[in-house]
């Protein structure tokens, strides 16, 4: 049975219960080579399309689920907040992103789209939807 379909909703209806969107921490990225660099402050709201921040939402594809300890393998796009080029790496799940039940029915895989933001120095996935249908 393919339990695709019921993540996809499941996801869905938490984005919508959500009560209000994570707000952006603009921290530098340890722990990668020539990643060190803080980020730039966000620019005002009338420029926001020219400013990279964690409210941007990056492609992705599943490669591993580690339920346990509550992270995602996944090779991403550009992370340009962070100073971070595409690559394939773990990351860290914030508290309430996913159910237990929608993390178990991840798998590789699977198109996702995430908000990332640096959380005490760590990449950490702070919202995920399924990405759109190809056209």
């Amino acid at each position: 049975m393919n339990r695709f379909p019921t993540f996809l909703a499941a996801i869905a209806l938490t984005l919508i219960a959500a009560a209000s969107p994570a707000r952006a921490q603009h921290q530098g990225h340890e722990g990668h080579e020539g990643h060190g660099q803080p980020a730039p402050a966000a620019a005002p709201a009338a420029s926001a399309d020219a400013t990279a921040s964690s409210q941007d939402w990056i492609a992705a594809e599943v490669r591993r689920v580690d339920a346990a300890q509550q992270k995602l393998t996944l090779k991403h796009g550009e992370i340009r907040h962070l100073d971070m080029p595409g690559m394939t790496m773990p990351f860290k799940l914030a508290p309430g992103v996913l159910s237990a039940a929608q993390l178990t029915a991840m798998k590789a895989g699977d198109k996702v789209e995430v908000r990332i933001e640096s959380r005490d120095g760590a990449p950490t996935i702070i919202e995920l939807r399924p990405a759109p249908a190809p056209n």
